[in-house]
């Protein structure tokens, strides 16, 4: 660990002082309004299939659904392939385990890729899976009256579990946002999703890479030299931090001796690092430069732009 001016400026001299006032400084959160939905992948999602789903729509409140179903899927195939979509599956292949009572397990399976044409078996097969899953009850008794605001809804569910990579998305959001100010500051360049290939073509510098699919959050080009970002955030804790940890220790260690390399700089917050800060201080200690958005804030990040 290198002791910066920055650390002597908040009276941090030691090590211990230095990644204690790290530890006390995690933020509590990143979440900004963007990380709760993401309102364009859900529309985007939705108009792909919105015609499928106004055709759908017509056998809302239809008392004899199973029969206008499959008059349906005659006139227009399409909307079979939507209908994995209404029970957020992605696949067009779905295996049911059909009954298990008799000694052995037996599987049905249902097919809605997409077709110019399907006999009618395939279309009875079709309608069976839909009145199984109780999508034909919940049309016929208008329990969904619209299957385009259905879907919107659904869709927003599904987003949810794309939360914990929003919020990665966030941090490195943020953190350009620092680093765009400092390079602007200080005359520098920088680019973002850093590969060998990209390095080479923008600035015919060769990266030494640890494995063929490296690429760093942020390169900012230094004089002849790179400086080297990596930077993420962590809510909760879990055994994955000890081995992120490991990870950005190997990682320092490997670019330590490469003449193009000034640095390498790891950002990370939240407060999942409370619960495994003894790996996270091997690596601080390790590591010339790990820092968090509050000694940014102090000047860190700036001073390890400029100093030699």
């Amino acid at each position: 660990m290198k002791l910066l001016e920055t650390y002597k400026k908040l009276n941090l001299n030691t090590e211990d002082e230095v990644f204690g006032y790290f530890i006390k400084n995690l933020r509590k959160s990143n979440r900004t309004f963007d990380f709760f939905v993401d309102w364009d992948k859900v529309f985007r999602n939705v108009k792909k299939i919105e015609m499928s789903l106004n055709l759908l729509n017509y056998l809302i409140g239809k008392e004899n659904i199973k029969e206008d179903f499959k008059e349906l899927i005659k006139e227009y195939p399409d909307v079979v392939s939507t209908i994995p979509v209404l029970i957020a599956i992605r696949q067009k292949n779905i295996e049911v385990l059909a009954d298990y009572k008799d000694g052995d397990w037996v599987y049905k399976n249902y097919n809605f890729r997409k077709k110019k044409k399907y006999n009618d078996e395939e279309i009875n097969l079709i309608v069976e899976f839909c009145d199984r899953i109780m999508i034909l009850d919940l049309l016929k008794n208008k329990k969904i009256k619209n299957l385009v605001d259905y879907m919107i809804g659904l869709e927003v569910g599904i987003g949810t579990n794309g939360r914990k990579n929003r919020s990665g998305s966030i941090m490195e959001d943020i953190i350009e946002w620092y680093i765009n100010i400092a390079c602007l500051d200080n005359n520098l360049e920088y680019i973002s999703q850093g590969t060998k290939r990209k390095i080479k073509k923008k600035w015919n510098i060769d990266l030494p890479i640890d494995k063929s699919s490296r690429s760093y959050d942020f390169v900012i080009k230094k004089k002849e030299k790179l400086i080297l970002i990596e930077t993420n955030y962590y809510s909760g804790g879990g055994s994955k931090l000890k081995s992120v940890a490991g990870e950005f220790k190997s990682l320092d260690n490997y670019l330590k001796d490469k003449d193009i390399i000034d640095s390498f700089l790891w950002i990370t917050d939240g407060l999942g690092w409370i619960t495994a800060k003894n790996p996270l201080r091997e690596t601080f200690i390790n590591n010339d430069y790990v820092i968090n958005t509050k000694l940014i804030d102090e000047g860190a990040l700036d001073e390890i732009l400029t100093c030699r």
